[in-house]
């Protein structure tokens, strides 16, 4: 009955492989908790290409299903934290975010700082909502030696991504499902109403200000959070027969965020198949996978405003009026009193905040492969497409938003307000496309001369056309308050107005990349390694004359073990030193050298003085704008000891970023704003250690201890121009900033003032000038992996932690006078008596930006606690079924008091943004969820 209703399936979807069921011992199953040690070696891939673990002579991290799926996450990169040297991964767990990933630091900061993702030679920016179920292995590009093959497109990092592949035997079906409940890591205690009371009435030095009996005592982060859900199905059907192979894969993953309205759901299909034609001489291999996203955000500003909302405010007063910060004579928050700070009411903010999302991603490609001489010279071409469309809205009640922050105001003291058009709501709705393609075709030659010496050489062609893009954004007010009717074209608001502010319309240029690429492999009886690759390329970014650059690389390893005087050291079971040199580039700045046009320059002409509207160009375009160009040595040594107990890889590595892009200041009259140059060095240096244990004690109990640690030093090594200056960044959005790019400093240091005592008043006093301290990038990252199974049990933990980097505590420091603080300053604030306390008298001053606030960044987190139990061989047909129980993220040990240490800030961790600075972050949540894997 299993193959009449497998075989029913398969017929039902001969639209991706026509293929006869084969007869065949049973095979792996081809889901990360099935996996088996396989004899084989194991096949890494590089680019253009794979090579044999053994044989790799750069610095590769691989990572396989089993690992990738550990960590259950809507994104694989989420889930891969910890598991990989030198990768650097700051989660974000809010419903649909990406996680931020560098590797080997920053080397750039206006150019592009993500990675390279290849998703079966399908070059994308990211993920684009793969599900993790269907991945089989990632394989991170980390050197320079082995980036240099993909020329500017590696300046940080390559992530190969293989997607599942059916293998010959029976037809698998496998299903993965699991459900969990979210909550927040850790909590700040914030002071009650009467710690409030006393706080703000000592700050404005008035004693009875804000009475200590008052009615309300709010918590407002739980009236805006709830208990949060994850829900995840994914089920595959895949198998092979002679001539053809077929995966195909459906998922849905839910999940509804801590902050309550928010949710995200994305549905993925995905089919990839490989048909053998002409007697195997011609492999064609397709794969598609179509990702529908639809996100629910609510605004991540009502975190920090339920960090500084009064308590003694209630959420909504006994008339149903929402609360607001007013506070009458007699001391009480009250309807009829006077303002007491501008901080909004978190649960209407969450409210009223009406948005949603949809995006759906396509992402295909088509390889055929063709022998062209026995098996020793292959052609290949690929064409890989990624097209996004998106669309959405957003509904903004303004009318009833400013009732809800003056709650003893009538409408007709709002339509007072603006008589001639009381505005009621605003819907905007936005469309938007992104496409983009590469075309690679390239020939492999192998051949082994003498039995003893083995060649590989990879010579082709590259294009690649991104930067497709159009983006449509309408604006209208007074549409129907029902969300049915919630239409552009039903707005009743027809008063005449700029068209600018009713629909705007971009259409970007497309880039174009064009590159020509050789790569040579050598070794003689897999002793001696040789590898040596050189990509010209040129992309239209840059002028005429800057636009093509050579990428050269050479490697070397020495497989020491495989010497004759090693042959009696029987402890050291492998012994490969490897050492390369490579040049890769960065030409993805944006349009910096673009002329681009300033709107708002009106000038007045003729003797009426009439003003005419006008633009101007802001800054003038260097000519000689070009590639950021990143240069690096990589020296390693991989081992394996112990009859291969114990494995292990080190490397050092020392990067150079050369011709980084910055804004320099020219004198005015050359151009009113800075000008964009290559003028800056930037360089990283660092180790990594890679360990693991594994072993089998009797015929049922395998464990495993493994970890890794990295070490990177990130510096702005020289600025070559002597016009540069304060290039400023980490606004707090009161009039303070804290970060500013220095020769001699990390990328995105804080830069503020330094805290030197008290005053006579109990204030602050600071040094006379700002000092660094410190950068959100951390200088150390390590990982921890252990695990064992004992018959049918199997139990694993990973932990992931940073060392060496400071945050900000921006939520503390963005005061303006009236806000709530936290529960324990009051334990320790100056006053005559205590003159040596740690926190200043209280004052509702805006507060400098100063050391004051920097903190400790520092952490250590279990990622994954994971429990299971296999059943095998339940009933015929059933191979096997796994329950599990996974903690995610249970244990957080850090010194930081904010709500989480991981802070990815906005705009893709921009060093000169967010990142490193806790102000409208989302916590880091903490899940509890049961799962089921099903293997027929």
């Amino acid at each position: 009955m299993r193959k009449s209703l497998l075989i029913i399936l398969l017929i039902s979807c001969a639209s991706f492989a026509q293929v006869t069921p084969q007869q065949q011992n049973d095979s792996i199953f081809n889901d990360s908790i099935f996996f088996q040690d396989q004899v084989m070696e194991e096949v890494v891939l590089i680019g253009y290409g794979a090579r044999k673990a053994g044989a790799i002579t750069g610095s590769v991290s691989s990572i396989r299903a089993a690992d990738i799926v550990r960590t259950p996450a809507q994104s694989a990169i989420q889930g891969i934290q910890g598991k990989a040297a030198g990768i650097n991964i700051v989660t974000n767990d809010e419903p649909g975010a990406n996680p931020s990933i560098r590797i080997r630091g920053l080397g750039t900061i206006l150019g592009a700082r993500d990675p390279l993702y290849v998703i079966d030679g399908i070059e994308t920016s990211s993920l684009n909502g793969l599900n993790p179920n269907d991945i089989a292995t990632i394989d991170i590009l980390k050197d320079a030696s082995s980036l240099a093959i993909y020329g500017q497109k590696g300046s940080n990092g390559v992530v190969l991504i293989t997607t599942k592949k059916g293998k010959e035997g029976e037809i698998k079906v496998s299903y993965d499902g699991y459900y969990g409940q979210k909550f927040i890591q850790r909590d700040v205690k914030m002071a009650d109403s009467y710690r409030y009371a006393y706080f703000n009435n000592t700050a404005l030095g008035a004693p009875t200000y804000f009475s200590f009996e008052q009615p309300y005592n709010t918590n407002w982060l739980d009236e805006i959070t709830d208990t949060g859900q994850v829900i995840n199905n994914s089920i595959s059907l895949s198998g092979a027969g002679e001539n053809a192979s077929y995966y195909f894969g459906a998922s849905n993953y839910q999940e509804k965020g801590i902050l309550s309205g928010s949710e995200f759901e994305r549905t993925n299909i995905i089919s990839n198949n490989t048909y053998k034609l002409l007697n195997e001489k011609l492999k064609i291999t397709s794969f598609i996978n179509l990702s529908v996203a639809k996100n629910t955000p609510k605004p991540l500003s009502a975190f920090t405003n339920a960090y500084k909302q009064s308590p003694i405010m209630p959420v909504q007063y006994a008339n149903g009026r929402w609360g607001a910060p007013l506070v009458n004579p007699q001391g009480f928050n009250d309807l009829t009193g006077e303002r007491y700070n501008n901080v909004a009411n978190p649960a209407a903010q969450v409210y009223y905040f009406n948005q949603q999302d949809k995006n759906t991603t396509l992402i295909g490609s088509v390889n055929a492969e063709l022998k062209l001489w026995k098996d020793n010279l292959k052609f290949n071409s690929n064409f890989g497409a990624t097209a996004s469309w998106g669309k959405g809205y957003t509904y903004t009640p303004t009318r009833d938003l400013w009732l809800a922050g003056n709650p003893s105001s009538s409408v007709t003291d709002y339509i007072a307000l603006n008589p001639e058009n009381p505005i009621i709501n605003t819907l905007q709705q936005r469309r938007s496309t992104n496409y983009r393609w590469n075309w690679d075709n390239y020939f492999t030659y192998t051949n082994t001369f003498a039995e003893d010496h083995n060649v590989t050489v990879v010579a082709g062609l590259s294009r690649t056309t991104f930067n497709i893009s159009e983006y449509l954004n309408a604006t209208r007010q007074d549409v129907p308050l029902q969300s049915n009717y919630w239409s552009l074209d039903l707005s009743n608001n027809n008063i005449e107005v700029a068209p600018g502010s009713v629909a705007q319309n971009t259409t970007s240029t497309p880039i174009v990349s064009v590159a020509y690429f050789a790569r040579a492999e050598y070794d003689y009886k897999g002793k001696y390694l040789l590898s040596a690759s050189v990509r010209r390329e040129g992309i239209s970014a840059f002028t005429e004359d800057k636009r093509f650059e050579v990428f050269p690389s050479v490697s070397a390893g020495w497989v020491i073990t495989s010497e004759d005087f090693m042959k009696d050291v029987k402890v050291i079971n492998n012994l490969k030193l490897r050492g390369g040199y490579g040049e890769v580039g960065n030409g993805n700045a944006g349009s910096l050298n673009a002329i681009l046009f300033s709107t708002g320059t009106n000038y007045a002409f003729g003797p009426d003085q009439i003003i005419y509207p006008g633009n101007n160009v802001p800054y003038q375009v260097d000519p000689n704008l070009t590639w950021e160009t990143m240069k690096e040595i990589d020296l390693g040594l991989d081992f394996a000891l112990l009859d291969s107990r114990l494995t292990g890889a080190f490397d050092y590595y020392n990067r150079k970023t050369e011709n980084v892009i910055l804004p320099v200041a020219v004198p005015t009259v050359l151009s009113p704003e800075p000008v964009y140059l290559n003028s800056g060095t930037v360089s990283n240096k660092g180790v990594e250690l890679t360990l693991k244990w594994s072993d089998n004690i009797g015929e049922d109990f395998s464990y495993w201890v493994g970890g890794n640690v990295s070490q990177n030093k990130n510096e702005l090594e020289e600025v070559t121009s002597p016009f540069f200056g304060e290039y400023i960044g980490g606004s707090l959005g009161n009039g303070q900033w804290t970060k500013q790019v220095l020769e001699g400093q990390p990328l995105g240091s804080f830069y503020v003032y330094e805290v030197t005592g008290f005053n006579s008043d109990g204030g602050f006093t600071y040094s006379d000038e700002r000092v660094v301290a410190g950068s959100y990038i951390p200088k150390t990252t390590y990982g921890i992996n252990l695990g064992f199974s004992y018959k049918h049990f199997d139990f694993s933990v990973d932990a992931y932690g940073v060392a060496g980097n400071k945050l900000y505590n921006g939520k503390k420091a963005q005061r303006f006078g009236g806000e709530n603080v936290e529960y324990d300053i009051l334990d320790s604030f100056w006053v005559p008596s205590n003159p040596n306390a740690t926190n200043p008298r209280p004052s509702n001053d805006v507060p400098r930006a100063s050391t004051y606030f920097i903190e400790n960044g520092d952490y250590l987190r279990i990622n994954n606690i994971t429990l299971g139990y296999t059943f095998n061989n339940i009933f015929e047909g059933l191979d096997k079924v796994r329950l599990y129980a996974t903690a995610v993220n249970p244990f957080l040990f850090t010194k930081f008091s904010g709500f989480s240490p991981e802070i990815v800030g906005n705009d893709n961790a921009n060093p000169l943004g967010g990142a490193g600075i806790e102000l409208d972050a989302y916590p880091t949540n903490k899940t509890f969820l049961f799962g089921l894997s099903i293997g027929f």
